[in-house]
């Protein structure tokens, strides 16, 4: 039987993070050591190994909060690459820290357009760790690369034995092991005895592409997102105006609501040409443009939570798209 291929992109956090005491699981992400992609692969028994036909690929040793959006343009173009090169690639597998991991996942699934799957898998223990879950879940990742009902699904997100949509899922706890979560629609599938089962079809999936102008002397617009509480004035948004904003996430109180003083400075921002898109700070729920909304020239973000959102418009405004069109992007469940 011919074993699926499988390219494994690393890029490093702490799936491929190894500290000195096996029960140090929180200070390694500073002291630790940096494990590569073959490491990882090693870390593998031999029959699981054996199981795939797997084309290492080394990205970066970063740590996720250092990623940023040109790096994840980098490693878009070294999948789309990957996969033109080699055309009997079953699938591809990243692997990635967890801190940025969503907004990763997302960024990527908002412009990739590949016939395999893409899969990110992370880890909430080092390598090093007594019960590592990095070679569980980088097992689970391959067995849904190489699945052929995972084609088609968008970029998914694998841990934990459950398999999520790229820009349904968040990271919900700190450090225990069940952290990736879709809280508004639930996972789309599961790992089970070996085994890839998928429960539901992933909702509308926004799409933006690859920006034209990227790579040709166009510019990442700047986007920031403002964080409401109790009391908040504008303070930071007119700050992030004066840092040349072209783009606002407005992570409200729940349903999606700011400060008075708040609405004062995003209303200013709107006046000034910023797109400012009301979310929600919440764990889960949509933000629907409401007719306050719609007066002020606000847009929402529907389920989208407040980093994807971010990373959303960014791209829409990459692409040159009016509000409008940004709004419908927004309006998908």
């Amino acid at each position: 039987m011919q074993r699926p291929v499988i390219a494994i992109i690393s890029t490093g956090g702490t799936i491929a993070r190894q500290a000195m005491d096996p029960r140090d699981t929180v200070d390694y992400a500073e002291i630790g050591t940096s494990l590569g992609g073959a490491d990882l692969l090693a870390a593998l028994p031999e029959a699981v190994r054996a199981r795939f036909a797997v084309r290492g690929i080394p990205f970066s040793s970063c740590d996720s909060v250092e990623m940023t959006l040109p790096r994840w343009f980098e490693l878009a173009s070294v999948i789309n690459h990957t996969v033109a090169s080699q055309p009997d690639l079953s699938g591809v597998v990243v692997t990635h820290g967890t801190s940025s991991l969503e907004e990763g996942a997302c960024f990527l699934d908002l412009v990739l357009d590949v016939p395999c799957p893409v899969v990110v898998v992370g880890a909430q223990r080092p390598a090093s760790a007594i019960s590592a879950d990095g070679p569980a879940n980088l097992y689970a990742a391959l067995l849904v690369a190489s699945a052929p009902q995972a084609a088609s699904r968008g970029v998914l997100v694998v841990a934990n034995n459950e398999i999520h949509a790229a820009q349904e899922v968040t990271k919900a706890s700190t450090y225990q092991l069940e952290t990736f979560r879709s809280p508004d629609f639930g996972p789309l599938g599961m790992i089970e005895a070996n085994r890839v089962f998928f429960g539901r079809a992933s909702g509308y999936r926004r799409h933006v592409g690859w920006p034209p102008a990227y790579g040709a002397g166009g510019e990442i617009p700047r986007v920031d997102i403002t964080y409401s509480h109790a009391g908040a004035d504008g303070v930071g948004i007119r700050a992030f105006m004066r840092a040349g904003a072209r783009g606002l996430i407005a992570a409200g109180m729940l349903p999606g609501m700011c400060t008075p003083a708040e609405n004062a400075a995003l209303d200013e921002a709107v006046a000034a040409g910023v797109v400012v898109v009301q979310a929600s700070s919440g764990y889960c729920g949509g933000v629907v443009r409401r007719q306050e909304l719609c007066q002020r020239g606000l847009l929402a973000a529907g389920h989208m939570r407040p980093r994807q959102a971010r990373i959303l418009l960014a791209l829409a405004l990459m692409t040159g798209a009016d509000t409008d069109a940004i709004q419908a992007l927004f309006d998908r469940p």
